[in-house]
């Protein structure tokens, strides 16, 4: 028996080392394609900040750079065919897990949209819109200005509105009446988690973004905004 005993306590110690093993190499693999990705949008960050060259020259789905103060959001958003190719390529158009930051496919930017919607993966090194979360978790989420640069103008945006959602109802992109509008302001502005000091109202243009809460969830992360000044 204690021979018995002997073997399965071996066989479970090598099937212990043998998992972790398993572990640390998948792991391993896994910080790899974060770093990896995240080189290759640094590339373009530079390219983006020194004017190196047009980034329409690499990607022509390219419409505009979206960054938001006091978070590592700082990337082009592209506006492709559908809602489903960027989710999985990169915006070299390789395929490549994080995905790139996208327009909904609905919109127009030239004229902007009386609602906008960018959407992004949440990642775990938070890059993308892996911030998105620590915004809405922050009650002062007034503070971090969004701006978005299209062509030769600036779109400065307001946060009016945080929380995390299942519906899809704040998707809604064209409104009959300006009471529908105006209804939808009022209704996205009741749903945030926090109180807004701000004011909107239905001459309002606004810009939406969205992540997943994580990969297995259809819980969204919802960031409202309003137009406040263009440069």
């Amino acid at each position: 028996m204690k021979h018995i005993g002997r073997k399965f306590y071996s066989f479970l110690l090598i099937t212990s080392v043998f998992g972790i093993g398993f572990s640390l190499y998948f792991l391993i693999i896994q910080i790899n394609d974060y770093v990896v990705a995240q080189g290759k949008y640094e590339e373009i960050q530079t390219i983006y900040h020194q004017r190196d060259r047009s980034l329409e020259d690499i990607n022509e789905d390219y419409i505009g750079w979206l960054s938001i103060e006091n978070t590592d959001i700082d990337y082009p958003v592209v506006l492709g065919p559908d809602n489903q190719y960027y989710l999985n390529h990169n915006f070299y158009q390789e395929e490549d897990f994080v995905g790139t930051i996208f327009m909904d496919y609905r919109n127009t930017v030239n004229p902007m949209n009386q609602h906008s919607i960018i959407y992004g993966h949440n990642m775990k090194d938070k890059s993308m819109f892996g911030s998105l979360s620590d915004i809405i978790e922050d009650p002062t989420f007034e503070d971090y200005q969004i701006t978005f640069e299209v062509d030769d103008s600036i779109y400065v945006w307001e946060i009016f509105s945080v929380y995390v959602s299942t519906e899809t109802n704040w998707m809604k992109k064209d409104f009959d009446t300006p009471e529908a509008y105006n209804w939808f302001l009022e209704h996205i502005k009741e749903s945030s988690i926090h109180s807004s000091n701000g004011e909107i109202e239905e001459t309002d243009r606004i810009i939406t973004l969205a992540t997943c809460t994580d990969s297995n969830s259809d819980k969204r992360v919802i960031v409202h905004a309003k137009l406040v000044e263009e440069i």
